[in-house]
């Protein structure tokens, strides 16, 4: 069955021969696309190879908005003026390069102007916004004691400041400058502005001391001096005497131990009792300059070397020979005109060197500061004083009372 198949379509084949072998040899032609193939989008540039006309507008004027954003950090008018110019060179050039590339499409060109409006007016808010002095700092105050100058720096973004120091409300110094990387160091001698101490023996604030700032763009700042670097000028003395008895002979007395307190003092502590002068409580340290002289009159009168003040720490040159020294945060055991020879060593005032006979015996300490009132503060203590020799039922030296400025 399927041979006889095969010879009918053989014969067919016979019958249009010429037909078949046209469409064997012969293939249909395919027909050429009319659509053009896919090419990469060319980036549009100029003859040299860069960016177009319009490429250059676009970016000049996002640059022309960034560099006047940064500049109307200045705030003021000048901000102001800044933030008007830029909106319309930047906003401008952008819109124009969009019309150069023949369509502009209206919600791209939107956004762009709404950025570039936040980029060229944030800044000027920012510094209209906040406190005028919030950019101006006054900070790092500080004393130096070895050259007695008072130290601050000035912070802000302003190019120059002048500024001042007030000792309530009057001005005792001033200053301008110019401010290089938002930094300036001040550095003031406190004798151009000492005009008291800042404060009292308990701790209250006497005089107030304020560095004050103004910037050239108008910011300003204030800071108080704290009361410590402005307390310098000592005004008080306490006294302290012990009697002295030779350890190798219980009748003999030797002299007596002398000791000072000097600085601020409250009143209840500046009264003789019992022969042990003034206590140490309530003592105010303080930091200053100045002198301390120490004398007895009564019978022989005698001074102990002058102590020089620096700080907190008393030196002088004991009549004895040597060097010594003492912190003026308390008692400062002065050296008189002898050493005790047993173990002790002690310094004491010889009773050869100022002792007569039993009476009143006065203590004065005179006190010249450096800075403020020249006059010397004079503090006066007085006792009853017994250093006979085989008679300790004297119980030397006695207290009469008597306290500052009072005499026996």
């Amino acid at each position: 069955m399927g041979g006889l198949l095969d010879k009918a379509n053989a014969a067919k084949e016979s019958d249009d021969g010429t037909k078949a072998e046209a469409q064997v040899a012969e293939p249909k032609p395919v027909k050429a696309s009319t659509s053009p193939e896919p090419q990469q989008k060319a980036v549009s540039t100029s003859s040299t190879g860069g960016p177009d006309a319009a490429t250059k507008f676009s970016l000049a004027g996002w640059v022309v908005i960034l560099l006047g954003a940064i500049l109307s950090l200045q705030g003021g008018a000048w901000g102001f003026a800044v933030v008007s110019v830029v909106l319309v060179l930047g906003i401008g050039a952008i819109v124009q390069a969009d019309r150069m590339r023949g369509s502009v499409s209206k919600p791209k060109l939107y956004a762009s102007i709404v950025v570039a409006a936040l980029i060229a007016t944030t800044p000027y808010a920012a510094v209209m916004l906040v406190p005028t002095n919030a950019s101006m700092a006054i900070t790092d105050v500080s004393l130096n004691e070895d050259t007695n100058e008072i130290s601050f720096k000035v912070r802000g973004t302003m190019s120059s400041v002048d500024v001042s120091i007030e000792a309530d409300g009057i001005e005792m110094w001033s200053d301008s400058a110019d401010v290089s990387n938002d930094l300036k160091n001040f550095k003031v001698p406190l004798s151009d502005i000492f005009a008291g101490n800042g404060e009292d023996y308990a701790g209250n604030e006497v005089v107030e001391y304020v560095i004050k700032g103004t910037g050239s763009n108008g910011q300003t700042g204030e800071i108080d001096i704290p009361t410590r670097f402005t307390t310098r000028e000592a005004q008080n003395a306490g006294v302290r005497i012990d009697p002295l008895i030779d350890s190798n002979d219980p009748d003999v007395y030797l002299g007596i131990t002398l000791e000072t307190l000097v600085g601020l003092l409250g009143p209840t502590q500046m009264n003789a009792r019992d022969g042990g002068g003034s206590s140490a409580v309530g003592l105010r340290p303080m930091s200053a300059d100045y002198t301390v002289e120490v004398s007895v009159s009564g019978g022989d009168s005698w001074s102990e070397s002058i102590i020089t003040v620096d700080g907190d720490l008393a030196t002088w040159t004991p009549q004895t020979g040597g060097t010594a020294s003492g912190s003026t945060d308390g008692w400062i055991g002065l050296t008189g005109t002898a050493v005790s020879q047993d173990l002790s060593l002690t310094d004491y005032l010889d009773k050869d060197d100022f002792y007569t006979s039993p009476g009143d015996y006065t203590f004065t300490v005179s006190i010249t500061n450096v800075l403020g009132d020249q006059s010397p503060f004079i503090s006066e203590y007085c006792w009853e004083i017994d250093l006979t020799n085989g008679d300790q039922e004297a119980d030397p030296p006695k207290s009469k009372g008597y306290g500052v400025g009072s005499t026996c």
